[in-house]
């Protein structure tokens, strides 16, 4: 490749670059610019994909997006999903769940292409006058004594730049992760699958995604905008080739596996993938971060990738935003490893756990016999649907994380705080419950960290957040319930305050 001497001389850099821009790479854009950090963004290929792949955001990450004042272009984008079929032989409903009740601002999942959800982030770059470097590769990233060395092609010309922080955003084959010396760790699940974005004439009811089984597989059916579907469906073991199915082949397909026709036409777009249980052992090494699929890969039968990813991006955003900003300890970087490496390993179990139990009720199938669901408790079955829908997500055991007096339920510490969308703002804030002793002192001093909002006056409810008799909560940036104290006395003002400075360079006094 040409180069220079003078393109080899290292140039300045903005404090963070980001590697990719799927979505991990362009959610963790917007949030550092929100938190007042303008990142550098680079990607390999040389123009945005129009492939639809990921397509279900779920619930819990709406209320991040929101909070990211970006939920107005996904509701107009996306269609709703509120329930969830699983139909067998003959089309029988063998359950459903609906999304209603799960005790969150969105009982529903947005589905709309991934390449729409990219753009929605472009164009919020974009307006922030922040430009995606496209055609621009990494080549490698070493230590250096300023921080990260990375060299760069750049449409055939080398470009070395000295940056603090690299966000490894690029993908399962990512370069931040290979220099990190890094593996995704686990397994891939047997068979080959195809996935694809169509158009079909069986009837589906409003607002709903179904999971189709037999004795041959299965098909997932989950609607898109336009009156489109994107569909997973298990190929034929002795099905090795190479190209990709034509619309008639694919039609023949998912029509053996449904057991009936269901009209597929209009093939937009169809690709072959692999099904992984994979996460990488370290998600960061104190100046290198992973997201996304970089860091892991799941099982898309249970929707949760894309939104990891999202979650990631948040996580990593505030936390950099601080210390790139002088008001935090670097030291508080290290709990994005910890937070969502728990949180991706949970989300892992939980995607296997729903492939599992599709490939069991094909294994019944096949077997001859009926698939069936005994009914579940109405209590454990929102338990199930809000852990499918990720609002179960906890850092708890964080070092972000504690308390001060007892436990009794509620909005757990590490938990999701679950009114979240009722904040605003980039900061801590602090939800009392009572008068506290010295309340002054500390306002003063976390002047600009910590918003505090009086629990009575907001309308916060008491049993929501687990202090019938007083008490304050702190929720993080990113929603999450940092510390509680309950009751509110001086000892858990203190305790509070101590929490604070672990992390945060707090006001001279």
């Amino acid at each position: 490749m040409p180069s220079s001497i003078e393109n080899d001389v290292p140039q300045a850099a903005p404090a963070v670059l980001i590697v990719g821009t799927g979505p991990a790479g362009l959610f963790a854009a917007c949030e550092l610019l929100r938190h007042g950090v303008r990142p550098r963004v680079v990607e390999r290929r040389v123009a945005p994909h129009h492939e639809t792949r990921g397509t279900a955001v779920q619930p819990a990450v709406l209320d991040i997006i929101d909070r990211a004042g970006l939920i107005e272009p996904f509701l107009q984008a996306a269609v709703r999903i509120r329930q969830i079929q699983l139909l067998g032989p003959g089309l029988k409903e063998i359950v459903s769940a609906k999304l209603a009740g799960i005790g969150c601002k969105y009982e529903f999942q947005c589905s709309l292409p991934q390449w729409r959800t990219e753009a929605i982030l472009r164009e919020r770059l974009e307006s922030l006058g922040v430009a995606i470097e496209y055609g621009t590769e990494v080549k490698s990233i070493e230590d250096d004594p300023a921080g990260l060395r990375v060299t760069l092609d750049v449409d055939g010309r080398t470009e070395v730049l000295t940056t603090a922080y690299v966000l490894g955003a690029g993908g399962a084959h990512s370069v931040t992760r290979h220099s990190m010396q890094e593996h995704l760790e686990g397994d891939t699940y047997d068979g080959q699958y195809i996935v694809a974005d169509v158009k079909v004439r069986l009837p589906c009811p409003p607002e709903c995604g179904r999971v189709i089984v037999g004795p041959d597989g299965f098909v997932l059916i989950s609607p898109l905008p336009d009156e489109r579907f994107l569909i997973f469906v298990n190929r034929d073991e002795a099905d090795t080739r190479r190209e990709l199915p034509a619309s008639d082949e694919l039609a023949t397909l998912l029509d053996s596996r449904v057991g009936a026709d269901i009209g597929l036409h209009d093939l937009k777009w169809v690709s072959y993938f692999k099904m992984h249980k994979r996460a990488a052992e370290r998600l960061s090494d104190g100046r290198r971060f992973l997201l996304g699929d970089a860091a892991h890969l799941s099982s898309p039968m249970g929707g949760e990738g894309l939104n990891a990813a999202f979650m990631d991006a948040a996580d990593i955003a505030w936390k950099l935003a601080l210390v790139a900003r002088g008001a935090a300890k670097p030291s508080l970087l290290e709990s994005y490893a910890h937070e969502r490496g728990a949180a991706d390993r949970h989300m892992l179990e939980v995607s296997d756990e729903i492939h599992g139990f599709v490939i069991g009720l094909v294994a019944t199938c096949n077997s001859g016999g009926v698939p069936v669901v005994p009914p579940a408790d109405p209590a454990e079955a929102i338990a199930v649907t809000r852990k499918r829908s990720m609002l179960d997500v906890s850092y708890a055991g964080s070092a972000l994380v504690g308390q001060a007096g007892a436990d009794v339920g509620g909005a757990l510490p590490g938990s999701r705080f679950g009114a979240c969308h009722r904040l605003s703002g980039t900061g801590h804030h602090l939800i009392l419950f009572g008068a506290p002793p010295r309340l002054e002192h500390f306002r003063t001093r976390w002047n600009g960290f910590v918003s505090i909002i009086d629990a009575a006056s907001a309308e916060f409810d008491t049993a929501e957040a687990g202090i019938p008799n007083g008490g304050a909560l702190l929720i993080r940036p990113d929603g999450f319930v940092g510390f509680r104290a309950s009751p509110l006395d001086e000892a858990a003002m203190a305790a509070l305050d101590a929490h604070l400075a672990t992390y945060l360079i707090r006001a001279a006094m």
